[in-house]
């Protein structure tokens, strides 16, 4: 979810959730269904992800094999790992 504004005070407002599931079971085949908004679907190993991966995607994604906690916040200071 993402949210972009300004708020009363006039400060600008850019704020952004990101959720990430695990999904152990699945039936059919993962395609695109937003064409305009994708440009392919590829599967990488979690050791070789490729370079253009967002920041926050990428912090969770290095940190799936260590036992990433629930909740992690990333771009509002420090995260806590």
């Amino acid at each position: 979810m993402w949210r972009r504004g300004q708020e009363d005070t006039g400060t600008a407002v850019d704020e952004r959730v990101d959720f990430f599931f695990l999904c152990a079971d699945w039936s059919g085949e993962p395609r695109i269904m937003e064409p305009g908004k994708a440009a392919r679907l590829e599967w990488f190993p979690l050791d070789d992800l490729p370079a253009a991966v967002v920041p926050h995607e990428r912090f969770v994604f290095e940190r799936l094999r260590s036992g990433l906690p629930p909740i992690v916040t990333f771009g509002f200071g420090t995260p806590e790992l």
